[in-house]
């Protein structure tokens, strides 16, 4: 199993983790990529347009625990967990960490097989990866198989940085995206859940005639925790400060404006066998029109602002 095309049916599951870089501005693209440099001699891919983004070469982390199924069943998951930063509009970052789901053996093997099998766990004795996948999302225990710990720590080492000045203009709360994916079957089903301030799950089951790829799948589950974060931002900052009468409030308003509001373009990367999924979304929980009732008030309310104060914003 490659990068490429990915033959026959597989199982993946991973978590991405989304919050605003720590800096007062959108940190330039070539602060970006030496950001980004994580892993000696591994480059740093990158892009201006539509949307410029940043994303770091992969890093693999060994794992020996549980990954329990829906039957109760708690197989062995070993392996590795291939995680990455994104960084989006020199803005927005995320630790993304994922892995394939595949059957393994009965025996234990040494540990250079599963090091030539990158960002794939194996499931010991009859471990369903389908199964396991989609317990992956209703529930862990805490010493199984936890791709969003990596995430964070990832993320732990990003915010240390020296690129990085720690004076954001606003603080917003980051979300955890945890998903699962099973490519087989014979049409696209996808869900996308809510399940509290903090956490989302999206579930997806992906025609194997699709022919996506894991790293189409990754993309696309990063896409969605992007664009879901940024809604959930812009919302809480118009909320909070949309009843503050401090002229500092105004502050925010403008940084979501100046920094965020242009990083919306959903759907932008989506390969055509995964459009569906996007196309779902639009009509429950409806992402697009939720977006444009939340910048139509955050419009609104400078525009009121601005004529109390005797100016028109431009």
């Amino acid at each position: 199993m490659t990068d490429g095309r990915d033959d026959g049916e597989f199982a993946m599951v991973g978590e991405v983790r989304t919050g605003l870089l720590m800096n007062r501005l959108a940190l330039p693209s070539d602060q970006v990529a030496e950001l980004l440099d994580l892993v000696a001699g591994e480059r740093v891919r990158a892009r201006e347009r539509p949307v410029p983004w940043a994303v770091s070469a992969d890093q693999l982390h060994g794992v020996d625990c549980p990954l329990i199924t829906r039957s109760g069943a708690r197989p062995r998951a070993i392996g590795t967990l291939a995680a990455r930063v994104r960084v989006v509009g020199g803005r927005v970052v995320q630790g993304s960490t994922r892995s394939v789901v595949a059957p393994g053996g009965d025996r234990r093997q040494r540990w250079s097989h599963y090091m030539a099998r990158p960002g794939v766990v194996e499931l010991g004795g009859r471990g369903d990866p389908a199964d396991a996948a989609a317990r992956f999302l209703t529930g862990r225990a805490p010493e199984s198989l936890d791709p969003g710990a990596v995430s964070e720590a990832l993320l732990r080492r990003i915010r240390a940085s020296p690129l990085l000045d720690r004076r954001s203009p606003f603080r917003p709360r980051r979300t955890r995206l945890r998903w699962s994916a099973v490519v087989g079957g014979e049409r696209l089903r996808g869900a996308f859940t809510l399940v509290d301030a903090e956490l989302r799950t999206v579930r997806l089951r992906v025609p194997e005639a699709a022919g996506v790829t894991r790293e189409q799948l990754t993309a696309l589950c990063e896409d969605l925790a992007l664009h879901d974060w940024l809604l959930t931002t812009v919302a809480r900052v118009v909320e909070r400060r949309a009843s503050d009468a401090d002229p500092a409030a105004q502050d925010d308003l403008l940084a979501v404006v100046g920094q965020l509001l242009h990083l919306w373009l959903p759907s932008a990367d989506v390969p055509p066998g995964l459009g569906g999924m996007w196309e779902g979304i639009e009509v429950n929980p409806g992402f697009t029109r939720q977006w444009e009732l939340c910048v139509n008030r955050l419009r609104d309310e400078l525009t009121l602002r601005a004529l109390r104060g005797g100016t028109v914003p431009q």
